[in-house]
């Protein structure tokens, strides 16, 4: 798959441009230099192929992931530091 860059045209219609999955620096670059024209929402969407596992988290029961990988991460002490080992 690819990376895409998309934004809105000063008269309102939708644009976009493909970048290659391992162009990242390119896309962010277009998308920089769009944002300094003025366009409007400019994102960039991808569905790189070496992206480890399926995005976001579905599950988490007993501290652990679907596939038995611990998940601690709260929102709350970010950037509190390591838990406290007992």
């Amino acid at each position: 798959m690819s990376i895409m860059v998309f934004w809105l045209e000063p008269d309102g219609q939708p644009a976009r441009q493909e970048f290659a999955a391992n162009d990242l620096l390119g896309a962010l670059k277009f998308s920089e230099e769009r944002r300094r024209e003025g366009r409007r929402h400019v994102s960039i969407s991808t569905e790189l192929p070496d992206s480890v596992g399926k995005g976001g988290v579905n599950s988490v029961e007993g501290g652990r992931l679907p596939d038995g990988h611990v998940y601690d991460y709260n929102k709350a002490h970010r950037g509190a530091g390591l838990k406290p080992t007992t």
